[in-house]
C-alpha cells in the first residue's frame, strides 16, 4: 500500500508560503510516492506467496525454473514453492502433510500400494493449471524404485446433474470429462 507523500508537511513554516518551494513539493511528491511503491514492492517479493511478476522471474532464474508463456502468477509462485519444498528423503506422513500443504486438504487422492511399489496421486480438477508443476514435484521426490502415477481427478457426474441435455450436446465428451462446460 503506497504512502500517500506530502514534503511540504515536513518544512519549517518559514517555507510553506514560498511558491517556488511549493512548486518543487509539487514535483517531489509523485516522484517520492512512486519510490516509497518500489520499496514496498522489493520488500513484497521477499515472500513467494505475495511476490510479484518481477519477484518471481527473479525466483525463476535462482531456481532454473523455465515458466510457460500463458502461466499465471499463482501458477509461477506455486512452481516456486514446490521447488522449495524438494528436500528428501519423504516417508508417507511428510509426503501427505506436503501435499496438503500445496494443494489443500481434500483436493488429491493419495493411494500407496507398498507391496507392488506404486504410488498413484489423483488432482482435484481445480489446481489443473497446477499440475505440471506438481506432477515435476512428485517426480523428483518420489523414490526411483516406486512407480508414481499422477492424474486429473475428473468432473463428477453431480456437477452434471443441473446442466440440460441441450446444454451438454454442445461440448463433447472429453471437454465434460475435463470440467470444460
Amino acid at each position: 500500500m503506497a504512502r500517500e507523500v506530502d514534503v511540504v508537511q515536513y518544512w519549517p513554516p518559514v517555507l510553506i508560503d514560498i511558491k517556488e518551494m511549493l512548486a518543487m513539493a509539487k514535483v517531489e511528491n509523485p516522484v517520492l510516492s512512486a519510490l516509497w511503491s518500489l520499496i514496498e514492492q522489493t520488500l513484497d517479493d521477499q515472500f513467494v506467496v505475495i511476490t510479484s511478476e518481477n519477484g518471481a522471474n527473479h525466483y525463476e532464474k535462482m531456481l532454473n525454473i523455465h515458466p510457460a508463456d500463458n502461466d499465471t502468477l499463482e501458477t509461477r509462485r506455486f512452481r516456486i514453492l514446490t521447488r522449495y519444498q524438494e528436500q528428501a528423503p519423504y516417508t508417507e506422513e511428510v509426503l501427505i502433510r506436503l501435499l496438503n500443504s500445496l494443494l489443500g486438504n481434500g483436493s488429491y487422492e493419495l493411494t500407496i500400494n507398498k507391496a507392488e511399489k506404486t504410488l498413484d496421486v489423483k488432482l482435484e480438477l481445480t489446481i489443473r493449471g497446477m499440475f505440471d508443476a506438481a506432477k515435476d514435484l512428485l517426480e523428483r521426490i518420489v523414490p526411483q524404485n516406486m512407480i508414481l502415477t499422477v492424474r486429473l481427478r475428473y468432473i463428477q457426474h453431480s456437477v452434471l446433474r443441473d446442466h440440460r441435455h441441450v446444454d451438454l450436446k454442445q461440448v463433447t465428451h472429453d471437454q465434460i470429462r475435463n470440467g470444460v462446460i
